[in-house]
């Protein structure tokens, strides 16, 4: 077994099973339905990107991928076989943080876009960047036009060509409020006079009153920051984004587009040559659903499209392929999938499994209803010879839902 390998698990005969770790560069997916163990795969993913020291950021939404930073119970560990190897060699390099949108229950975390660019970035990432951010602006305004993002993004290409400051939503409802004439000239042919002021209304009232503390606590989100990369302490950083912080699912909704055009600017920079980071969400449907278009789905299908050239993976999971668009799942070159039960559900399965070569569809596909809790079959056509069954090793870190209270306890 390579040290690049995740060990995921046993296979049926007892050998370990693995990943290598740079498969992930492909992004990986992982579909069970509820109780197959999907989570419980996709964190102990997780863990072993840690322990291989690549660092994490785990979107939270629903407060049990919080838990990765507490220590498992010794006894259960024993209990399920768990090579207390692994626990140690996680537990000497982890550096788990907790973020919190909004709320100071662990380290807060700002809803403010970084709306700059580097200078050393070609024209042309130049360019993408500040699409990225337009998309991020127009989500947080709920504009679906799809003009609305591209005159944004004009907006702070024509700032950071003539060196003006639009650094801040309020810097850029000035430009809103009263552009310069040549930039006026430049947007007039799809942001007119009356569509600028109801942009510039709808950024006032989002960002005062009680939406205020969206942006005022905490830190901008700063993807250096959260991957641990300026840290310099030989750790490697686990940030876990607990959403349960935010009370409605239009915020929640808000907070992944902000994140998914943050890290859209930041990969940009990366020169691809290794890994960089794993960027992992939990329970995906309600952000990359297969016909609505929810504010986050352009940033992700962006990430999941150009992602791997700079080094960046990404780890989603769902209940069914079915819950996800399909340009989506066509990004994936690794796949785990756990008990699926139902006609329509298979049914989303079997054209994943007959593009793959080298598979019995049938076989796997009569096998999938009835696999218990825990066990999956892996597929990836670079590193399987074939449908690789695993079942999944216990995690090293403790599993169940964190409330508020606890994550605050556990910050402090």
């Amino acid at each position: 077994m390579s040290k690049n390998n995740l060990i995921l698990g046993d296979s049926p005969d007892g050998e370990p099973v693995g990943l290598p770790i740079e498969a992930l560069r492909r992004h990986a997916v992982v579909l069970g339905s509820s109780g197959s163990g999907k989570t419980v795969l996709s964190k102990v993913l997780v863990e072993e990107c840690v322990r291989s020291r690549l660092p994490v950021v785990a979107v939270d939404p629903q407060g049990d991928l919080a838990s990765l930073a507490l220590a498992g119970d010794e006894q259960m560990l024993r209990k399920m076989g768990v090579n207390p190897r692994i626990a140690e060699q996680f537990f000497d390099v982890v550096e788990p943080v907790i973020w919190t949108p909004g709320a100071t229950y662990g380290r807060p975390l700002s809803f403010m876009p970084k709306m700059t660019v580097g200078n050393n970035l070609r024209h042309e990432d130049k360019v993408r960047a500040f699409g990225a951010v337009g998309q991020a602006l127009a989500a947080m305004v709920g504009d679906n036009n799809e003009a609305t993002p591209v005159a944004f993004a004009m907006i702070l290409e024509y700032a950071d060509e003539f060196g003006l400051a639009c650094d801040t939503i309020g810097d850029l409802c000035n430009f809103l409020a009263d552009p310069p004439p040549a930039l006026a000239r430049r947007l007039e042919p799809i942001f007119d006079d009356k569509i600028r002021k109801r942009a510039q209304k709808a950024f006032m009232v989002k960002t005062l009153g009680p939406n205020r503390l969206l942006f005022d606590l905490g830190e901008p989100i700063d993807p250096d920051e959260l991957f641990g990369l300026r840290s310099g302490n030989g750790k490697t950083r686990l940030s876990v984004i607990y959403l349960n912080t935010l009370t409605s699912q239009d915020d929640k909704d808000l907070f992944v587009a902000l994140l998914a055009g943050a890290l859209y600017q930041w990969m940009l920079t990366l020169d691809g040559q290794h890994l960089w980071g794993l960027f992992y969400m939990d329970e995906m449907a309600p952000y990359l659903p297969p016909v609505k278009n929810p504010p986050a789905k352009q940033g992700l299908m962006m990430l999941l499209r150009q992602a791997r050239k700079y080094g960046l993976c990404c780890l989603m999971a769902t209940q069914s392929p079915g819950d996800l668009d399909y340009k989506a799942l066509g990004q994936m070159g690794t796949w785990a999938f756990g008990r699926i039960q139902g006609e329509r559900a298979l049914g989303k399965v079997a054209p994943i499994l007959r593009a793959q070569p080298d598979l019995d569809t049938e076989a796997i596909l009569d096998e999938l209803p009835s696999l218990p809790k825990g066990r999956f079959v892996l597929v990836n056509p670079d590193h399987f010879e074939s449908a690789a069954q695993c079942q999944v090793r216990w995690l090293v870190t403790d599993h169940k839902v964190m409330t508020p209270e606890e994550v605050e306890s556990v910050s402090r």
